[in-house]
């Protein structure tokens, strides 16, 4: 059973994907989760530390797996790359309305200390990509790459391939009627195709090889 706080995170992520930020109001918010809204005001202050709130709570899940992983000394570099592509591919796909509500909110030219606490959230997940990249180049299974572009690339990639479907239809050649990125077979394309380029990218070629 929800405790009051996370009523609270739910009622905002439906209200945030329908309405926007701008669009939902606190008391809406407040009779969406059934509580007062003096509630949302104790529990997190603002409706901007609010969304910081909602952010670090989808964002907690996925930092955790990428810990982990990191620490994984039985795993080489790789294979954590490409079990890093697979995590983030289908929570992605699985938490869409999430998604989108952040790249929607990210991509509007205003809220900038809202925009700055919610990009430190996201950095600390990236940092753990960024140990697994350093590893790879430190114990020579990966060429010296730019770790951070790398990272730019597979974000930069995941967005475009799951946000954007009307463009993501028209290159497919896909009715967009139909088409959904939750497609079992859409959804191993994206996985494949990101890992492919990582390996043609990371991997460091044994001499002997072209």
């Amino acid at each position: 059973m929800m405790d009051k706080k996370e009523k609270i995170l739910e009622a905002a992520e439906e209200l945030f994907a329908e309405k926007g930020f701008e669009g939902t109001s606190v008391r809406e918010l407040g009779k969406k989760a059934g509580i007062n809204i003096a509630m949302i005001s104790y529990y997190f202050g603002s409706k901007e530390k609010l969304f910081e709130a909602l952010v670090e709570h989808r964002s907690s899940f996925m930092r955790e797996r990428l810990q982990l992983l990191s620490r994984d000394e039985k795993r080489d570099p790789m294979s954590k790359i490409e079990m890093m592509i697979d995590f983030y591919v289908d929570r992605i796909v699985s938490h869409n309305r999430f998604s989108r509500i952040l790249h929607r909110e990210l991509s509007l030219q205003q809220r900038s200390e809202m925009h700055n606490a919610i990009a430190d959230i996201l950095l600390k997940n990236l940092r753990e990509i960024r140990k697994i990249i350093q590893e790879g180049i430190r114990k020579k299974i990966f060429k010296a790459s730019d770790p951070e572009l790398v990272i730019a690339t597979i974000i930069g990639t995941l967005s475009q391939a799951t946000h954007s479907k009307e463009i993501i239809c028209k290159i497919l050649d896909q009715n967009p009627d139909t088409f959904s990125i939750s497609d079992t077979r859409y959804k191993n394309r994206l996985k494949n195709y990101l890992k492919d380029l990582m390996r043609s990218y990371l991997l460091l070629k044994k001499p002997g090889r072209t």
